[in-house]
């Protein structure tokens, strides 16, 4: 008798879905239905509240994508201020909006496939639903390798980064004064922590290469066929649904 499938079996196709729909959504009524797929998922998967840090950047992404969309677009002007001689339109306002739907939904399913799927799990799922590639010569193995190293020297990096930020505030011995020195800031950040992961990678190859390190075989994963089929339906219909 097979055992019960357990919880993510189900939701992380879903997501998965959702996450894809979200990615090639032409409509405002796909984009939205993607979203909330991916937040009704999420939530069964147990997903805790996201960060401020992630609440902040998404905001940020979505203000950039409706901003540039509004004024950049051609259209049928809006009775908005002009923004160096560029004028609102309402094409440009619809098009913001579905995409800023679609950043929030591949944001919010992200955010659940990383409680489903926490560290090189990721990985393992995403390369046994690719492994058929390997038979047209897709280097399935190489990449699903590559993505368990990113997952797993990510925190690294973003920690390196806080350090030597911290380590910059206390040389300049105050808080930065307007964007300029902000932007200053995080670069001067930026430059040495990069140059530690790269540092970092290239021990890290050193060691693989004296371990005689191979790819391993893909291991195959317990899938849900309600699972698979709702995901795959939701793409779909955001794929299809474009006209």
């Amino acid at each position: 008798m097979n055992a019960p499938l357990a919880r993510g079996e189900v939701l992380a196709p879903l997501l998965l879905g959702a996450l894809v729909g979200s990615l090639v959504a032409g409509r405002l009524e796909t984009g939205a239905l993607c979203v909330l797929a991916a937040a009704i998922a999420g939530a069964a998967a147990g997903a805790g509240r996201p960060s401020r840090t992630w609440a902040r950047v998404l905001v940020t992404g979505c203000s950039l994508a409706l901003a540039l969309n509004l004024y950049l677009v051609p259209g049928r002007a809006l009775p908005l201020p002009s923004i160096a001689g560029a004028r609102a339109t309402a094409e440009g306002l619809a098009l913001g909006i579905l995409l800023a739907l679609r950043i929030t939904g591949a944001a919010v399913a992200l955010h659940g496939l990383s409680a489903l799927w926490p560290g090189e799990r990721a990985a393992d799922e995403i390369a046994a639903r690719l492994a058929p590639l390997e038979r047209l010569r897709v280097p399935v193995r190489r990449a699903r390798a590559t993505l368990a190293l990113a997952l797993r020297f990510a925190p690294l990096t973003a920690e390196e980064f806080r350090r030597v930020a911290r380590m910059q505030a206390l040389r300049a011995g105050r808080p930065p004064r307007g964007p300029r020195a902000w932007l200053v800031r995080q670069r001067a950040a930026i430059v040495p922590a990069m140059v530690s992961s790269l540092e970092r990678a290239e021990r890290v190859a050193l060691a693989l290469e004296a371990r005689h390190y191979r790819l391993r075989p893909i291991a195959p994963v317990r899938r849900s066929a309600l699972g698979e089929g709702a995901g795959a339906a939701l793409a779909a219909v955001a794929l299809l649904w474009r006209a």
